[in-house]
């Protein structure tokens, strides 16, 4: 009896660890996909830039072009890291 109870605990104590864990996994997937959406965001304004850039007369190309798009490598990379650490150390 005491043996079924034993496994019974440990298949409680297994249960609410997977949980766990999955909640963990679905925060981090959620985070994941937020920076997705702001990649995306950038990279769309970053081939609308390249397209007018592209389009441009030949004459003009030595001008800047009017609506710069600042890559923000600062906010990726900071990202990664924190995202990265969170799930190696879980």
């Amino acid at each position: 009896m005491t043996q079924v109870m034993d496994m019974m605990r440990m298949l409680q104590e297994n249960v609410a660890a997977s949980h766990s864990e999955q909640e963990r996994m679905h925060e981090a997937l959620v985070a994941s996909q937020a920076r997705n959406e702001e990649l995306n965001r950038i990279n769309e304004e970053l081939r609308k830039a390249l397209q007018e850039r592209e389009e441009r007369p030949v004459g003009d190309r030595s001008a800047p072009p009017s609506h710069r798009v600042a890559f923000p490598c600062h906010f990726l990379r900071r990202s990664w890291t924190r995202w990265s650490l969170q799930i190696r150390w879980r």
